[in-house]
């Protein structure tokens, strides 16, 4: 939150800082994650982001022993940023983070999804909240390219967004 507030400028992950010692914006997933803001229109320094859990790793499976602990510590952080900018659409990049935000919200009712085009046929789903908010659970961008169109979750994300208004 320090390193945040201390910012001069808007700032996103996804477009100004260096992965892996290559420039801005250019590594991992951050190309996928930038494609489908792209095509919404929508600027990522203006978006909310972060870690379901504030401890970086490699991968799920590097947190397993205190994940759950992780999770329930950091979820009053997200509520209150939720709750703050009365954030309308929450997007979860895979299973876990949208299993457990889901849950946290209430969010049970599934209204919307999109499977990829291809032979993996992974699926991506919206589910409504009680008090309306989404949550927008998309294959995670680590593992699926969203460039091609066979797997981009964008048009998902485009008509949540369209109907929350």
């Amino acid at each position: 939150m320090a390193e945040w507030t201390a910012l001069s400028k808007p700032w996103s992950a996804y477009l100004d800082e260096s992965w892996q010692g290559r420039p801005p914006g250019t590594h991992g997933m951050q190309p996928r994650i930038r494609h489908m803001f792209d095509e919404l229109g929508i600027d990522l320094r203006d978006v909310p982001a972060s870690n379901v859990v504030f401890v970086r790793s490699a991968n799920e499976g590097a947190l397993a022993a205190e994940k759950a602990k992780l999770l329930s510590q950091c979820w009053p952080i997200h509520e209150a940023v939720i709750r703050d900018l009365d954030v309308r659409l929450i997007l979860c990049l895979g299973g876990t983070a949208g299993q457990w935000v889901r849950d946290a919200l209430g969010a049970h009712q599934l209204f919307d999804q999109f499977s990829e085009q291809n032979a993996r046929r992974w699926t991506s789903e919206a589910h409504l909240a009680p008090d309306g908010r989404a949550v927008v659970t998309v294959t995670h961008p680590g593992r699926a390219d969203w460039r091609n169109p066979a797997a981009d979750p964008t048009q998902l994300v485009r008509s949540v967004l369209e109907r929350l208004g």
